[in-house]
């Protein structure tokens, strides 16, 4: 294979011009990924004037988007696609690794949806807003608390949360919820309302929360495009996949991308990549930046065509966190199944249990271990299959430190390595988990005759020790596909050493026109569901990519 040096590429581009389909238009930006940051970045470097072109390797979801053929047939005659509706927020016919798969990325081992509107398109729509202790703890001077109110605010307002799925503000299956309530506040804890009261994560509980709009799913497809005029500095362009970055050294003078089966050069002033965790990493491994190991890899996969000494040593990949998720089930007497068949109310009004799938309640709760505070979280939902049952999978998130890396198999799937579920040398990750489950199922016995604990099975696991309870968290925990922190943010510079592979114009290190928006650039694991932090993310980095490079002569108009 032959190596390609940065003015070879410059070279490439000029002369393939004709057969190869080079772009004549220069955009300011290329915004790669029409996801949960790409959206909210491109839009709101668009409502600056600034020419954005956004790719995204999948095609249309919503109704409202194109996603026609995701209609199911008793849908045909509606203006609603699987997407749409609440009830099916798990689209049937996409399972993961399957290479035909039309909606999740067959190159990632985890479940990435690659279709607009990203993971926000396929996920349960939780929208929690990150405490302001998630900034002023994680991140450095300029994305503190004070600093991020406006993105925070801005995403608030564009894809408001609510408690409702149905406009009308009736509530399904909502059984579970004051069984809990009971349960909890004999435990101390607080009840609040997670959407006013966004700031407290600490012994608190309440209503699940959700990006709904008009009784169907919201988001910010919804928020920030298909509901809004359309811009003309903007322009979405669907069903391209970016094969690389095309550089010279430390300068992105454009992106390689297959559209309708031809590969063409797109070239822009600066290049944000917002294509997810994975995708992202991907990327970078085949355009010569990363990882030695990986880069190699990707050479030898026939992705990675730059020579070696124009490679980019950073620390992509590394340190990636998810949430580990613990079973949890429970008998009572006092909940019914959660069985929707009667569809006639969402398709006449968008009213009605078919705006609902189930999840009732969420649970913040800080765990104290060792020298450091792991936060717990559950989310307690009716079941589906079992009647007089319902579930609380159990989650421990802000504060772990269990962590795996990001890379290429040898067979150039994309996947982790290590273990990122309860590996910390301390233990203190699986000790927050048993340590708060215990509190959980032993309040719910003390406090409620009915409350019959079916998983853990009682048979097997002592709910009353926390290493039995370790024992069984070990052995049942899976992942909850939350992936942070591949491509941290921060002041340490990852070619000198650090960890961080942007700075805090989320600029990559190393280069001068190459930003990351996605939830790669966490430092650290989120205190809940992340889809809301990464939108923030969208926001706080079109402004500082926005303004950053604005005092640099003739960069934008």
């Amino acid at each position: 294979m032959i190596g390609i040096t940065g003015s070879v590429v410059i070279l490439l581009i000029i002369i393939s011009s004709a057969s190869a389909g080079v772009s004549a238009h220069q955009w300011d930006y290329i915004v790669i990924g029409a996801g949960a940051s790409g959206i909210p970045n491109a839009i709101r470097l668009a409502e600056r004037r600034n020419r954005v072109l956004l790719l995204e390797r999948g095609g249309p979801s919503l109704y409202d988007s194109g996603g026609l053929m995701f209609q199911a047939d008793w849908m045909k005659g509606s203006p609603l696609t699987s997407f749409d509706v609440w009830s099916i927020f798990s689209v049937a016919g996409t399972t993961r690794g399957n290479t035909s798969d039309p909606v999740y990325c067959s190159q990632s081992v985890e479940s990435a949806a690659c279709i607009l509107g990203g993971g926000t398109a396929v996920n349960a729509g939780q929208h929690f807003r990150p405490p302001e202790r998630y900034w002023d703890k994680y991140f450095p001077d300029g994305w503190k608390a004070k600093d991020m109110r406006r993105a925070n605010d801005e995403v608030s307002k564009r894809v408001p949360a609510s408690r409702f799925t149905s406009p009308d503000e009736k509530e399904y299956h909502i059984e579970v919820y004051p069984i809990l309530s009971q349960i909890f506040k004999g435990m101390d804890f607080t009840e609040v309302d997670m959407v006013e009261e966004w700031n407290r994560k600490e012994k608190v509980f309440g209503r699940d929360v959700f990006s709904t709009v008009r009784g169907q799913r919201g988001g910010p497809l919804r928020g920030y495009y298909l509901d809004l005029p359309p811009n003309k500095y903007l322009t979405l362009q669907m069903n391209t996949k970016v094969n690389h970055l095309v550089r010279e050294g430390g300068h992105i003078v454009g992106v390689n991308a297959t559209y309708k089966r031809k590969w063409k050069i797109y070239k822009a002033k600066a290049v944000i990549l917002a294509a997810g965790v994975f995708n992202t990493a991907a990327l970078m491994f085949n355009s010569g930046i990363g990882p030695k190991d990986q880069l190699e890899l990707a050479t030898k996969l026939g992705w990675n065509n730059y020579d070696p000494k124009d490679w980019i040593d950073l620390p992509v990949g590394k340190g990636v966190y998810d949430n580990p998720t613990i079973p949890v089930q429970i008998n009572h007497t006092d909940t019914q199944i959660y069985n929707t068949t009667d569809k006639t109310e969402l398709l006449t009004t968008r009213t009605g249990p078919y705006t609902f799938y189930g999840r009732v309640l969420v649970m913040f709760w800080d765990i104290p271990v060792g020298n450091t505070v792991i936060g717990a979280q559950t989310i307690c939902s009716p079941s589906a299959s079992v009647d007089k049952r319902f579930s609380c999978p159990w989650y421990v998130g802000e504060g772990i430190s269990s962590n795996a890396d990001v890379i290429y198999t040898p067979a150039g799937r994309i996947h982790w390595r290590g273990n990122p579920y309860f590996s910390d040398p301390g233990g203190l990750d699986i000790t927050a988990a048993a340590t708060s489950l215990r509190g959980f199922l032993v309040a719910g016995t003390k406090f409620d005759p009915k409350f019959k604990v079916v998983a853990p099975d009682p048979n097997k696991y002592d709910i009353t020790s926390i290493e039995s309870l370790k024992t069984y968290v070990n052995s049942t925990r899976t992942g909850n596909n939350h992936w942070q922190g591949s491509t941290k943010l921060g002041t340490d510079d990852g070619t000198k050493g650090g960890e961080s592979v942007v700075d805090v114009d989320c600029k990559l290190y190393g280069t001068d026109n190459l930003y990351i928006t996605d939830a790669g650039i966490a430092p650290r694991m989120t205190t809940a569901n992340p889809v809301y932090m990464v939108q923030v993310f969208g926001e706080k980095c079109a402004e500082r990519i926005h303004r950053s490079r604005r005092k640099r002569s003739g960069d934008c108009d």
